[in-house]
């Protein structure tokens, strides 16, 4: 209540108590709020998230006995390329089209091996768990290879620790293999230019061999990779997963960065080169003097 006093009108303490409880209410239902408003943004922003918990519901019907967002999107790429992560799209395929044409959306079909990871756009990708051939390498061959491949690996993890990016991690990496190319002659003729053991031992190398050389590296240092056009005479690369996300890696450029390879309409800008990221790996050769 306001009253006068001494002909200026103040607020009593009862009042002053309720302006304070309604102030302070008003204050903890802004911050309630906001978070719950940031937890709806992030979840919205997470195409897996929201496919996992997606309608299942198609004009008053529930499929949910026979019918799951996130299964029907892995099991087709035809409708992930048609209609991405849509869900309204997706259940009203299945319902019109998808039960008659008999295709399975209440389990995952096919080996299952695949990975669901972000883009870095409010987008995902599908990436399958690959088993990668050698190129042709003779036992003996790959041994060697190996061999060297786990030496770089263990420097590179050793050498970055836990504060390194993972995709920094694979950028180093690259500019590794691409040294070993520099010490090579490039070539697509002949028995080893497509394998790790060209680029490490033989002198020889292409980017198939380079891409494989790579991938080598990542296999001992954890990181999933996809030999991208593999067996095809355009630039090959390896598409992998790091920090969460797709990302590409590639020897010859001597880089990797996030999302799609330059090749596949991904951006340069942003790509983590060799030459950027050295210094962060304080790798040095010390001899014990005898």
């Amino acid at each position: 209540m306001y009253v006068e006093k001494n002909g200026v009108i103040c607020m009593n303490s009862i009042s002053r108590k309720f302006l304070s409880s309604f102030i302070m209410f008003f204050a903890v239902f802004y911050l309630v709020c906001g978070s719950l408003l940031e937890l709806q943004v992030e979840a919205k922003d997470d195409p897996y998230t929201e496919l996992a918990k997606a309608t299942t519901t198609y004009n008053g019907v529930n499929y949910s006995y026979e019918y799951n967002a996130l299964f029907y999107y892995l099991n087709y790429e035809d409708l992930r390329n048609a209609y991405g992560t849509d869900a309204n799209k997706l259940i009203e395929h299945w319902v019109v089209f998808g039960k008659k044409e008999g295709r399975v959306a209440n389990r995952l079909i096919g080996d299952n091996l695949e990975y669901v990871v972000p883009t870095g756009d409010e987008d995902v990708v599908v990436i399958p768990k690959t088993k990668h051939d050698n190129g042709g390498m003779t036992y003996g061959q790959e041994v060697m290879a190996r061999s060297i491949a786990k030496q770089i690996a263990a420097g590179i993890t050793e050498a970055g620790g836990d504060k390194v990016k993972e995709v920094e991690k694979v950028a180093y990496a690259a500019g590794v293999v691409k040294a070993y190319c520099d010490l090579g002659t490039y070539t697509t003729e002949g028995q080893i230019y497509r394998t790790a053991y060209g680029v490490f031992i033989g002198g020889e190398y292409s980017c198939a061999g380079a891409t494989r050389a790579l991938g080598l590296i990542l296999d001992y240092m954890g990181i999933t990779w996809v030999h991208k056009n593999i067996n095809s005479w355009d630039n090959q690369w390896c598409q992998v997963i790091v920090d969460g996300k797709e990302g590409y890696g590639d020897a010859i450029l001597a880089q990797a960065g996030y999302g799609k390879h330059p090749d596949e309409g991904g951006s340069s800008k942003n790509a983590v080169s060799y030459a950027k990221v050295r210094k962060k790996f304080d790798v040095k050769t010390q001899r014990k003097v005898q």
